[in-house]
């Protein structure tokens, strides 16, 4: 009796063991996605120059006094100022001739400019779920087969045993806890 009972319960064995590798389910993947978002402030300083050229029909002259020079010979004289400014400087130049002949206005400035530049990082995050049905076949301490099968969904697992020299069905209910 105890050979038939060792034999019976190899079979089961090796029964439950080929068709658990032949049916073991695939993993199902779950894909958790995470987007990171950096904010990047930069200044960048953009040069523009500027130049204005007033004609000598806008320039307004206002004569204070009146001098005669005899045997004077007039030259033109040159003028030439720089006004600064936060961010660059007007530089105001022209020529005079008893009076202002012609006259130019240029601006070099500097003027800041803020941009941002925004990098989007993604990461990307596959989490693996256990899940799927398994047959297994045991042996107890008196050497008396049974038969298993269990069903794992992430965190509960399902079993249903049979022990068919005793006739015996066992059910249970298992919660994963880490």
């Amino acid at each position: 009796m105890d050979r038939e009972q060792t034999r019976i319960a190899a079979i089961f064995f090796l029964i439950g063991a080929v068709v658990a590798i032949i049916l073991f389910p695939k993993r199902e993947l779950e894909t958790v996605y995470k987007t990171k978002y950096d904010r990047l402030t930069d200044t960048l300083y953009i040069t523009s120059t500027d130049t204005v050229y007033i004609p000598k029909t806008k320039i307004k002259t206002k004569v204070l006094r009146d001098t005669i020079l005899l045997e004077y010979k007039p030259k033109i004289s040159l003028f030439e100022t720089t006004f600064p400014f936060d961010y660059g400087s007007t530089k105001v130049s022209g020529e005079v001739l008893g009076e202002v002949l012609k006259m130019t206005a240029t601006n070099d400035y500097a003027v800041p400019v803020v941009t941002n530049t925004i990098t989007e990082t993604k990461t990307e995050t596959i989490i693996k779920k256990s899940k799927g049905i398994y047959l297994g076949a045991g042996v107890n301490s008196l050497l008396q087969p049974s038969a298993k099968v269990g069903y794992l969904d992430n965190k509960y697992l399902f079993q249903y045993q049979f022990q068919p020299l005793e006739k015996i069905h066992t059910l249970s209910v298992s919660k994963k806890l880490f």
